[in-house]
Parts: structure tokens; C-alpha cells; sequence
């Protein structure tokens, strides 16, 4: 009897258990989002998960804003400054005059990371017209950059209505958020129906190790992931199922200008000692990008020809490196230092970190690797701690300018982009200089960042994703990636 009973549970919890169920398409994201909120979506997972559920006035494309929920823009200026009405869209499922109007006075008035950005907005509110907006802009900014601002995570629009009665981050993207189980999966459901570029529901699933998604992705379970360094030579990795992002990227190493004793020679120094073209070959797999200062040189290459544009200060010199540390300010006592390099403590990250390491030892240092979970080490780089910090900036938009603020701007230390805590009044200048935002100026910066060497300048890596068949039957997933 009681061998029946036993029997009995089994079969009754093996059947009664609740049903898993399947979305249309499954991506593989390395690592939570820090939070939902679209002001704190500085990292490039936030900004990945931003793309899908929030949504702008603007949005990105091809390089130029384009309109989103905006439907009509007009840009005049006044003796008080300048003018911008945008009517919106009327659409059942897009945001209300009220919600716009909430959201941009919350990302002015909240504590954000790159609410600097915004302080061109003096005033907005409901206009006269129907569903129209109507900001009040200082005369520092023109249209362009405006609608570029209103493009990016931060500007994006919430429902007023959610977020006060409920505190949800509702929002008008292509998707809303159904579940979110911490460190393991976000669960998505579509707005549209009738977009039959997009699968209906996709899950979001959290895999830092990039292993596990080839295993999952193998079975079926998976169908996009971002390919890590030693995977780029995958047999599952053929041309027909891999995506390539170039020139998005810059990987770098923040040297904390706090410490007196890192001055421009130490700074040089640690340039000239990296041997970049043989780690792009050997650790890379030639997937990646070498650098002009702190851009991308393919992504220059589509704004300037000329070769003195495109050619890199700092080349691999190591009896130069070691000439330059002798004369350094504190040589030859930090020699006897150890120095604290530190990143993310995934394998790909500790790899080009080991890279790093044995670089500079070979020019006399000591180095001590320190790999960390994402959360602490950036919270701990905005601090103002740590001596060396491997690092990767992902552009919010598909600028030169992006590249350079808000990461050398004086005015943004730490998390607000500034990760090497570098100050230079002429270059913080011309960043705020709206108007002065040319090519000619914004090579000029590159030069002289490339002067006073705040970072040593990496690579722009090769984001490689891969992707199963049916990822590819959608036509508007691969913009998400």
C-alpha cells in the first residue's frame, strides 16, 4: 500500500507541474541589467535592454535621428533662447502628451548619470495645439544634437500613469516586460501584433559564460549570443549564421589620473609597451580594430582620408616604454609598487587582462590582477579607486562625438562616463562649445587626448554574434543586437 502511495506522488507531481512555456526567440545577454530605468542605462546590457522596451521621441538610424513617436518638429529661435514644438503621433498604443512631459521633467530633475547632458532643456510643457510639446532650449545646441539626445535610453518615454500608481518602467518600445527572474531570465511580449518583422514574445536569458550558451545554443535553446574571444574560431561560427558589429566598441585601460605618480611619461610609457597587433592576432583572431586615440579607425575612416588622421600616436616600442618610465616622476620607486589592474572576472576579460599584465612587466612593473564582479568594479572605479581599469566604452549613437563626451569631459568624472578622471579645461571647452562641434574641432580633441594619453588606447573589438536560423527569419531583431 504504501508502494502505492509513493507511486501515486510521483505521478502526480511529474504531471501536475506547471508548464514551461517556450518564446518565439531566445537571446543570451552575459549579465543583468543593473536596473529598469532607463536613466541609469549607461551600460551596454541596459542600453540592449532599452532598445527593445523603451521608446523616444527620436530614434537612431543610419547614423541620424530619426522620428519615433514624434510625428511633426519645429526648431525657431527667440530672444529668450530657442523654440522646439513636437506634435506626436496619435496612435493607440503611443505615449500621451502627459507622459512626455512627466518623463523629460523627471530626467531633469532626478539624480542620473548622464543627466548633464540635458541641461539645454530650460522648460518643457503641453503646447496650445493638440498633442503638441513645446520645449524652451538654450541657444548652445541645435536641432541635430537635440534630436540626437532624444534618441538615446536616458529620453526615453514612460508611462506617467504605471510609474506613479505602481512605480513600473511601462514604456512605448517594441516590447513590455512580462517577468524578470534576477540572474536568470527577462521575459518579453510584443506590443504590436501586426509588426511581423518581430517574433511575439522573446526571452532574455542571463548567461555570463559564453560556454553554456554554445551548449544551449547547440540544443536549440538559444538563438543569438555574443561570440567571446576564444570562440570566434567555432565551427558554429560559419558566415550564414554570425552577425558583425564593427567600430561600435572601444576597449581601453583607465589610468587614474588621482595618482600623482601615473604623469604623461608614465602614461606614454604604458602606450608604447603594448604589443596590440600581436594580441589582436593571437588573442583576438584579428576581430578586432586598432585605434586613432580613442576612436575606432574604421569608424574615422568614413569621416576623413587623410592618413595623418588615421594613424596611431602610440605603436609598440618597448625599449622607448622603458626610456619614458625612467623618466617618469616617481621612477624609480614604482618599480618597487605594486600596481592593481582591474576588470570584469569573465574569462575574456581576464585573458586580455593577462595580455595586459605581461606587457608591463616586461617594462619593469609590477602588476597585480584583480578581476571583479561588473556591479563593484564599476561602483568602485566611480569611487575614484583602483590604479589601472580595463574597460570598454560602447557609443550610444553612431558619432565621433559620442566618443569623446562624456569620457574626456572634465565635468563628468567617474560614472557619469569620465572613468579615468582626466581634466583638461581646453578640451572640457570645446565639448561644451555646441556650436563648435565640426570635424576639424573634433580632431583636434583626438590629437591632443592622444597627448596627454588618459587611457592606454587598445581596440575597438569586432562584436561578433551568433545566431540560429530562426533569429534570422526575423528581419528587425539584428538592430537590437
Amino acid at each position: 500500500m504504501r508502494t502505492f502511495s509513493l507511486i501515486f506522488l510521483i505521478l502526480s507531481l511529474t504531471f501536475c507541474q506547471k508548464k514551461t512555456t517556450t518564446a518565439d526567440v531566445s537571446l543570451g545577454f552575459p549579465s543583468d541589467p543593473p536596473s529598469l530605468d532607463p536613466l541609469f542605462a549607461t551600460d551596454l546590457v541596459s542600453q540592449k535592454l532599452s532598445a527593445l522596451l523603451f521608446g523616444g521621441l527620436f530614434q537612431i538610424q543610419n547614423a541620424k535621428p530619426e522620428m519615433n513617436w514624434a510625428e511633426n518638429s519645429k526648431f525657431w529661435k527667440e530672444k529668450k533662447g530657442i523654440i522646439w514644438e513636437i506634435r506626436l503621433k496619435s496612435e493607440p498604443l503611443g505615449p500621451k502628451t502627459e507622459d512626455v512631459v512627466f518623463s523629460i521633467q523627471r530626467l531633469l530633475q532626478e539624480n542620473s548619470p548622464r543627466g548633464g547632458d540635458y541641461k539645454f532643456i530650460k522648460e518643457i510643457s503641453a503646447a496650445s495645439e493638440p498633442n503638441t510639446i513645446k520645449f524652451q532650449l538654450d541657444d548652445t545646441v541645435n536641432e541635430e544634437e537635440a534630436k540626437e539626445k532624444l534618441s538615446l535610453p536616458f529620453a526615453s518615454i514612460l508611462s506617467k500613469k504605471d510609474f506613479l500608481e505602481r512605480g513600473e518602467f511601462h514604456s512605448f518600445g517594441k516590447y513590455r516586460l512580462v517577468s524578470w527572474k534576477k540572474n536568470e531570465s527577462l521575459e518579453l511580449i510584443k506590443r504590436d501584433s501586426n509588426d511581423t518583422e518581430l517574433p511575439d514574445t522573446v526571452r532574455i536569458r542571463i548567461l555570463p559564460q559564453s560556454t553554456t550558451s554554445l551548449f544551449l545554443f547547440r540544443k536549440g535553446e538559444l538563438d543569438s549570443f555574443k561570440l567571446t574571444d576564444f570562440l570566434l574560431s567555432s565551427p558554429d561560427a560559419k558566415s550564414h549564421n554570425t552577425i558583425v558589429k564593427r567600430g561600435r566598441s572601444v576597449q581601453y585601460v583607465a589610468i587614474n589620473q588621482n595618482n600623482p605618480c601615473f604623469d604623461k611619461n608614465f602614461r606614454h610609457a604604458l602606450n608604447f609597451a603594448i604589443p596590440r597587433g600581436l594580441i589582436i592576432e593571437k588573442l583576438l583572431e584579428n576581430k578586432a580594430d586598432l585605434l586613432k586615440g580613442p576612436i575606432a579607425i574604421p569608424f574615422l575612416s568614413q569621416l576623413t582620408k587623410t592618413k595623418s588622421d588615421l594613424t596611431p600616436e602610440f605603436y609598440y616600442d618597448k625599449n622607448k616604454a622603458i626610456s619614458l618610465l625612467k623618466n617618469s616622476a616617481c621612477f624609480p620607486g614604482i618599480l618597487n609598487q605594486t600596481l592593481e589592474l582591474r576588470m570584469r572576472g569573465d574569462d575574456e576579460n581576464q585573458a586580455k587582462g593577462r595580455a595586459i599584465e605581461q606587457a608591463l612587466k616586461e617594462i619593469g612593473l609590477q602588476i597585480k590582477l584583480k578581476g571583479m564582479e561588473k556591479a563593484p568594479l564599476y561602483k568602485e572605479n566611480g569611487e575614484g579607486k583602483g590604479d589601472l581599469t580595463l574597460l570598454t566604452w560602447y557609443a550610444d549613437y553612431e558619432s565621433v562625438w559620442n566618443f569623446l563626451d562624456p569620457v574626456f569631459h572634465g565635468e563628468k568624472p567617474g560614472n557619469g562616463g569620465n572613468r579615468a578622471f582626466y581634466s583638461n579645461r581646453d578640451i572640457t571647452k570645446l565639448l561644451n562649445d555646441r556650436k563648435e562641434r565640426n570635424l576639424p574641432n573634433a580632431l583636434k580633441i583626438i590629437k591632443q587626448i592622444e597627448e596627454d594619453a588618459p587611457w592606454i588606447f587598445l581596440w575597438s573589438i569586432q562584436e561578433n554574434y551568433l545566431v540560429s536560423d530562426k533569429f534570422i527569419r526575423y528581419a528587425g531583431l539584428s538592430e537590437f543586437l
